[in-house]
C-alpha cells in the first residue's frame, strides 16, 4: 500500500478491434510515470487496467489501498487510447467519482483531459495536466 495509487483509463474489452486482435500494448506513459515517482522516492502502487472489463473494478482496488491521491495517467502518444477516446474518457470519469466517493484526491494526466473534465468533478481533481508542449 502507498499513498498513490497510479492507473490508467485504457481496457481492452472497450476497444474490440484491438482485443480481437488479442495484441494488449504495455502502458507505457504509465510506465515512465512510475519510474520517476519511484526515482523521486514516493511511496505508490500500478494497477494495470488493460485486462478490466470496466472501470467499476477499480473499487476494491482503491478501497483496498485507501490512496490519498490516485493518478490517473494515460499515454497522450499512444494511438490507442485516441482511436478508443470516447470510451476511454467515460472509463476515466468513472474511475474519478470511484476515488472522490472514497474520499481521495485525482490527479489526471491525458491528452484531452483539460477540455473535456465535467465541472461537477473539478473538487475530486487536485492536478490536470495535458498533453505534449509543442
Amino acid at each position: 500500500m502507498g499513498d498513490i495509487l497510479l492507473t490508467h483509463s485504457y481496457m481492452l474489452a472497450f476497444d474490440p478491434k484491438q482485443e480481437k486482435l488479442g495484441q494488449p500494448y504495455a502502458p507505457l506513459g504509465t510506465l515512465y510515470a512510475a519510474s520517476l515517482l519511484r526515482e523521486k522516492g514516493f511511496t505508490f502502487s500500478f494497477h494495470d487496467t488493460m485486462f478490466f472489463p470496466g472501470p467499476e473494478e477499480i473499487l476494491p482496488v482503491i478501497r483496498k489501498e485507501k490512496p490519498a491521491i490516485m493518478i490517473i495517467y494515460d499515454d497522450s502518444f499512444s494511438y490507442l487510447t485516441k482511436m478508443c477516446l470516447s470510451n476511454m474518457r467515460e472509463a476515466a470519469y468513472q474511475m474519478i467519482n470511484y476515488a472522490k466517493e472514497e474520499g481521495s484526491k485525482v490527479i489526471v494526466s491525458s491528452s484531452d483531459a483539460v477540455e473535456t473534465i465535467p465541472f461537477t468533478w473539478i473538487k475530486a481533481l487536485i492536478f490536470v495536466s495535458w498533453g505534449k508542449e509543442s
